[in-house]
């Protein structure tokens, strides 16, 4: 499979467009644009983006780590609507694995609703196993798997 997007550190410059795929991907528990902005380039997280050749922004990941901890967050993950199917999300999830292990992390854990199908096969394909159960975990009070893999 031909890869083409890229993956980097988010910019000031891809604030507009974090803020409009976190409105498209997500109906509650959104980032804002205040907490997008600390994201960028904060200390005790990473967040990354995908972008085509263009530059365009077709995917983003963010990845949350504490200081002497060995266990990283992965926060949260979205995929542009026209840009699913091509190995975006596995590719977003591979890299913060990465940025996890770089900072000495050994264990990555998430969220992800109880319902989210989609979510759900691309993590149990990429090794996460189901650690706990979450009763009216987000917003809108849907239900939450949490999801752990040893990296």
């Amino acid at each position: 499979m031909s890869a083409a997007f890229q993956i980097r550190q988010a910019s000031p410059a891809d604030l507009s467009a974090l803020l409009q795929l976190e409105e498209a991907s997500f109906s509650s528990d959104r980032l804002s644009r205040r907490r997008l902005r600390h994201w960028i380039g904060a200390a005790n997280g990473s967040l990354l983006v995908a972008v085509d050749p263009a530059g365009t922004l077709l995917g983003s990941c963010l990845l949350l780590t504490r200081r002497n901890s060995r266990k990283a967050r992965l926060y949260s993950i979205a995929t542009a609507a026209n840009a699913r199917g091509r190995g975006l999300g596995a590719a977003l999830l591979r890299e913060a694995e990465q940025q996890a292990r770089n900072r000495d992390c050994t264990q990555m854990f998430l969220e992800v609703a109880e319902d989210n199908r989609a979510a759900l096969a691309l993590y149990q394909r990429e090794g996460y196993t189901q650690t706990g159960f979450l009763p009216h975990f987000y917003e809108d009070g849907r239900d939450a798997l949490r999801l752990t893999k040893q990296i």
